[in-house]
């Protein structure tokens, strides 16, 4: 029988999708629509080639939220699967993954002093899709010309993925340190990476300041 508290929290993502479908996944056509408008009211409003690449840039943008919407709805809902994992193969894959996005943002991506292995216990597919929105959610938030640097370090009874902006990246001038997209752009993929951790028995945190730098932080129990 469903308490008091499981129905308040399926009221509360039933809301949360119609924000979603009513905000969030309507806006980068909304955007599009009016760059077309624009355009025919004033065909030189914008180049051809610069028109289509905001076109795209709105496109990749809505189809990227949809999918850490919907990865979080599963994260949420979908049965576990654990099976033993070496923690830095998920961690590898994708940092290998975010080259593109990192190419874009103008941010390295490296992965330091990583130790022999990390095993743990946990849903493949659920822990790589949460390591990947890990990453991208550091990426977006670092400054441009910045590096993160990724570890994965050992605590007594749990692993620690820690996302950090590199001391150096303090010599990027303020105004290129401030994140460009809004808060919008990865919060379903940060409530993802979340979830993930609470249901794996784990934690995850961060602080995003632009004078500060980046830091993320997931830890996980070991095996």
């Amino acid at each position: 029988m469903s308490t008091d508290a499981d129905a308040d929290d399926v009221a509360e993502q039933l809301r949360e999708a119609l924000r979603f479908l009513a905000h969030d996944a309507r806006e980068g056509h909304s955007s599009t629509l009016a760059l077309l408008d624009l355009r025919r009211v004033n065909a030189e409003s914008a180049l051809p080639g610069e028109l289509v690449l905001r076109i795209e840039r709105n496109a990749l943008r809505s189809l990227s939220r949809i999918d850490d919407f919907v990865a979080l709805a599963r994260a949420r809902s979908q049965p576990l699967n654990a099976e033993e994992l070496d923690l830095l193969d998920l961690l590898f894959d994708a940092v290998a993954e975010a080259w593109q996005v990192c190419e874009e943002r103008g941010v390295r991506l490296k992965v330091i002093d990583p130790p022999e292995e990390a095993v743990l216990r946990a849903d493949r597919s659920l822990l790589r899709s949460a390591i990947g929105r890990l990453l991208r959610h550091g990426v977006d938030r670092a400054g441009r010309g910045s590096q993160l640097l990724c570890s994965v370090r050992g605590l007594p009874h749990a692993w620690s993925i820690e996302v950090d902006e590199a001391p150096d990246s303090a010599a990027v001038p303020p105004a290129l340190r401030t994140p460009t997209p809004t808060p919008a752009d990865s919060q379903h993929g940060w409530a993802m990476v979340k979830v993930v951790a609470h249901r794996m028995g784990g934690s995850a945190g961060q602080r995003v300041e632009s004078m500060q730098g980046v830091h993320l932080r997931v830890t996980l129990p070991r095996a």
